[in-house]
């Protein structure tokens, strides 16, 4: 009989673990296929935008990105407040045997895929995977926001990728004793890598450091979360060492120093605080049409969480949108871009409150699907409303200048191609202006190592000797044309205009106007060419608002 039970032991074993390994055969497929949905809906929305002009931070980065091919370096030979990574990942985009915009927002896509497929899997520790998928997919949506210019591949897109991958790996960091050290050192320079993109993520490592005792098991807590502190910091320090180590071997430690981070202390003290508000209210308004329904969602369900004593869970959220909500506001300008940092958290409160919502005693004879239909078309329904005349109606042109109203980046492709018409290849230009876009699309060489002239104005207590440097640069390097185009941030309280008034005695000195960038009444802008020798005729009703200039013959 012994036998006989041994053998109905083995078959029983058997037979249970052939239903465990088809059970997580089904769910590996279950991921796999919502992974394959969250590309196709991050794909259906930034697809139609790739050919979108683009914007100064995008033309900044690109151009800095074209000039790493030519052995030169940022902040040594380009001024730029951002860290290197974002330069070197468009260096990549521009290798893509694709238009140089295409490329770059390709990548984007891409990194916008990832960043909603790691978020997937962060959100199913705390959701249904139902609820975790529209988290990720809701993500998506957001992250392409015209009003949040999520159509730019800028750095807080690139940021959000290995920032959730840190909060992927802080789990097993702090509850995997076998191989919790090796996760913590991944946390650390997954860490390291988002502050490479922009300094703001740092604070993420405090949010981590904070949330170990939270989830650490109860024994030696204090020990786990100062091991978890000091490795996680060591692989920041692993990164942030080898990128240091790279500027000092090539005579450019000085400059990355400043520009990355001393600089960046007096930036972010520029704004007074009544203006900081002033600006978050504004930016805040704008956002409302895309994201009033899921601040209300994402509301509730930090009150779920808090009405059913989901203390860790809700810790962790309230803790991660604290942490977004800092490097949103530290610069004080509130730009709509900057509010990427937060979607995530935002996206995973909301799909909570959701959740909190899916319950049969909410909803008397109707059943699972058609409530979870009707909650998940209510948190789609403005983005998708907002975000659809983009998709289908504008074209590339009309779409950039309704993301950015009394901007003309629709513009600068043109302004740069007669750029290069008017200018050899070897010959530098000068811009005086935001637009380092016109050097790229031109592919021409700045005349000054200050593409952008933002850090010349300013509350700075160095401005006027970068001033006047600037302008040594550019007598020194004779441009063979520029760009007038000047940003209304050059003028804010207090800042210095001796730049401003040498910029305009050079170019009535040394040029003749070539091309008028002209406004109407309704600010629609247009370009207006010179006949030979002869300058731009103004159109009657036009005012001008930039001008391009070639030497004296």
């Amino acid at each position: 009989m012994s036998q006989i039970a041994t053998y109905k032991n083995a078959a029983t074993r058997r037979a249970t673990g052939a239903a465990g390994e088809w059970e997580a055969m089904a769910c590996k497929k279950r991921v796999l296929l919502s992974l394959l949905l969250i590309v196709l809906v991050v794909a259906a929305v930034r697809l139609p935008l790739l050919n979108l002009p683009f914007e100064r931070d995008e033309g900044e980065y690109a151009y800095i990105a074209w000039r790493l091919g030519h052995h030169e370096l940022p902040y040594r030979d380009w001024v730029d407040q951002k860290p290197p990574a974002i330069f070197w990942t468009y260096q990549l985009a521009l290798k893509l045997p694709l238009d140089p915009v295409c490329a770059v927002h390709l990548m984007g896509l891409l990194w916008s895929a990832a960043t909603a497929g790691a978020l997937f899997l962060l959100a199913v520790r705390f959701l249904k995977p139902f609820w975790a998928l529209t988290a990720a997919i809701l993500f998506g949506l957001l992250s392409a926001d015209p009003s949040l210019e999520g159509t730019a591949a800028n750095t807080e897109l690139f940021m959000l990728l290995p920032l959730t991958l840190s909060l992927l790996a802080f789990f097993p960091a702090v509850t995997d004793r076998p191989r919790g050290l090796h996760f913590m050192i991944l946390a650390g320079v997954l860490t390291g890598v988002a502050v490479a993109f922009k300094q703001v993520a740092a604070v993420n490592w405090l949010l981590l450091v904070a949330l170990c005792p939270v989830f650490g098991a109860r024994e030696q807590r204090l020990r786990r979360t100062g091991q978890f502190a000091i490795w996680s910091a060591a692989g920041a320090a692993l990164v942030w060492g080898l990128i240091t180590a790279g500027f000092f071997l090539r005579h450019a430690l000085a400059d990355f120093l400043y520009n990355v981070w001393f600089h960046n202390l007096d930036y972010i003290q520029a704004v007074p605080w009544a203006v900081r508000l002033a600006l978050c209210r504004e930016t805040l308004a704008s956002l409302a049409p895309s994201q009033a329904l899921v601040w209300i969602f994402a509301a509730g369900g930090l009150a779920a969480l808090f009405i059913t004593r989901r203390r860790k869970g809700l810790l962790f959220l309230v803790g991660w949108m604290a942490a977004s909500l800092a490097g949103v506001s530290a610069s004080g300008y509130f730009f709509p871009h900057y509010f990427q940092q937060w979607l995530p958290a935002l996206a995973v409160a909301e799909a909570v409150g959701a959740e909190a919502l899916d319950d049969d005693r909410w909803w008397k004879h109707v059943s699972a699907r058609s409530r979870r239909i009707l909650l998940v078309g209510l948190l789609v329904l403005l983005p998708i409303r907002v975000s659809l005349p983009f998709l289908v109606s504008y074209s590339p042109a009309e779409a950039v200048r309704k993301i950015y109203p009394g901007n003309q980046f629709a513009e600068m492709r043109e302004v740069g191609r007669r750029m290069a018409q008017i200018t050899r290849p070897d010959d530098r230009v000068f811009i005086f202006g935001s637009e380092p876009e016109v050097l790229f699309y031109a592919q021409r060489v700045s005349a000054t190592r200050y593409i952008i002239l933002f850090p010349l104005y300013g509350p700075y207590r160095d401005a006027l000797d970068q001033q006047k440097a600037a302008a040594q640069e550019i007598t020194d390097h004779r441009p063979a044309a520029g760009f007038y185009l000047p940003n209304q941030l050059f003028f804010v309280p207090g800042a210095e205009q001796y730049f401003t008034r040498w910029s305009q005695s050079y170019f009535r000195d040394h040029f003749q106007a070539d091309t008028f960038l002209t406004l109407d009444a309704t600010g629609q802008a247009r370009l207006v060419y010179g006949a030979g020798n002869q300058a731009p005729a103004v159109p009657a009703g036009q005012r001008i608002a930039g001008i391009l200039w070639r030497q004296n013959p």
